[in-house]
Parts: structure tokens; sequence; C-alpha cells
């Protein structure tokens, strides 16, 4: 399997895993994002996998990713507890 196949598998896993979508959905959500933000389907992959990772990655699409999905992504993100110490 190529590396872009790949990014695009793991892109609709974040969303049937964000979403609970049906495969099919996840992919008809990550062309619309692709067609909507005027990007390839390739980087809006990358870029939704990258923001699950919570990874920044230069030249992608990351301010499309985070208006669509930012905020299912961070619902899922661990909050950071920190005790009080006295």
């Amino acid at each position: 399997m190529d590396d872009s196949r790949t990014s695009i598998d793991w892109a609709v896993g974040v969303l049937i895993a964000l979403r609970g979508y049906s495969p099919e959905q996840a992919f008809e959500e990550l062309v619309s994002h692709s067609y909507t933000f005027d990007v390839s389907l390739l980087h809006s992959a990358r870029s939704l996998v990258a923001a699950a990772r919570e990874i920044a990655v230069d030249s992608l699409p990351v301010d499309a990713t985070e208006r669509e999905w930012g905020g299912l992504l961070a619902e899922r993100r661990p909050v950071a507890r920190v005790d009080n110490v006295a």
C-alpha cells in the first residue's frame, strides 16, 4: 500500500472514531473537506491525522483542519490535571 493511501485510510479511521461514521461516510467527509477548502485529498488526510496526533506539520492546511475538526479533536484530548499543592 502506498503512503498516500495509508494517510487517507488513517484519516478515515480518525473520522470513524470521532464521529462514529461508517468508512464510506468518513471518506465522504474527507472529500468534502478537500473540496470546501480547495486542498488535495491527501493534504486534508495528512493534516487531520497530524491534528489528531497534535503534531504541527509544515505546509499542510492545518487552519482548515482546525476549523472543520478542531472542536471534535479538542473534546477527545485529555485535560492536563494540576494538583493543588499547599
